[in-house]
């Protein structure tokens, strides 16, 4: 029995297919034969060199320089400052000691003549012959005869008057002993007076006296020294203004004032 002969349409279909098939697995094979090598070339390839630059040593020295330069120029201005603060601050320490210095030397010298001063003054107080004057002020009427301002007669005047200020202070001319203190009444037109016996001076016995004072501050039998408050200056007694009436006494007779008071150490 023959075989059936195959349908025209069926037969060149499946040739198509055929066809199809073989291109295919031709396809599939060449790329797989391309891609073996380029996988191992690219396994198997040297590595990738990297880009190399030139140091510019000059360049780089230049530059280090031009920075250097460029912070020497800050720190410039700043050591300079720094060393004018140094400088003003030993001037203004080298000042201040000068003025002290001074201000030493200054205080130095015045104590030393405060101390000369002092030393001259003890020694003349010490000197029972040198009086000190007994207050501030210029002198009046003196000792003897004179034509009384008030009792418009002549009379003596046996002390020297010494100008001066209501209340102001009256020290002992010299040292002694307090033999009298009169403070009340018209004391035969001396007013307030004190009298102090000074003891043998000399050859001599002196006693001082004070009158027309203000008030009074020591009493009789009282040792006092020279210099020392006696009291104010005042205006009572017979008196035409604020004075003091200083007298001397010599072996109980009045002298002339003047002489000892000529040299009369004053208190500053």
């Amino acid at each position: 029995m023959r075989p059936a002969e195959a349908d025209p349409q069926t037969t060149g279909a499946t040739r198509s297919r055929v066809v199809r098939q073989g291109v295919a697995t031709l396809a599939i094979g060449a790329l797989c034969l391309g891609l073996t090598p380029l996988a191992t070339g690219a396994s198997s390839a040297a590595p990738v060199p990297q880009p190399t630059y030139a140091v510019d040593r000059a360049a780089m020295d230049a530059r280090d320089q031009g920075v250097s330069r460029d912070v020497a120029r800050v720190a410039a201005p700043q050591a300079l400052a720094q060393a004018r603060s140094q400088s003003l601050a030993q001037t203004a320490a080298e000042l201040a000691a000068g003025r002290q210095s001074d201000a030493l030397a200054t205080r130095t010298q015045a104590l030393s003549s405060a101390a000369e001063n002092i030393t001259e003054q003890s020694k003349l107080l010490s000197d029972a012959s040198n009086f000190l004057m007994p207050t501030a002020g210029k002198f009046g009427s003196g000792f003897g005869m004179r034509l009384h301002p008030i009792l418009h007669y002549y009379r003596m005047h046996n002390g020297q008057d010494i100008g001066g200020t209501c209340g102001q202070p009256i020290w002992a001319a010299q040292d002694g002993t307090v033999v009298k203190v009169a403070t009340s009444g018209y004391n035969g037109g001396s007013g307030h007076n004190v009298r102090i016996d000074g003891g043998k001076v000399g050859d001599v016995d002196l006693e001082t006296a004070y009158l027309h004072m203000n008030t009074i501050v020591v009493k009789v039998g009282q040792k006092v020294h020279k210099g020392e408050l006696l009291g104010t200056v005042g205006n009572t007694g017979i008196s035409t203004a604020c004075h003091l009436h200083f007298s001397v006494y010599v072996n109980g007779k009045a002298v002339n004032p003047t002489p000892y008071l000529k040299n009369a150490a004053k208190l500053s």
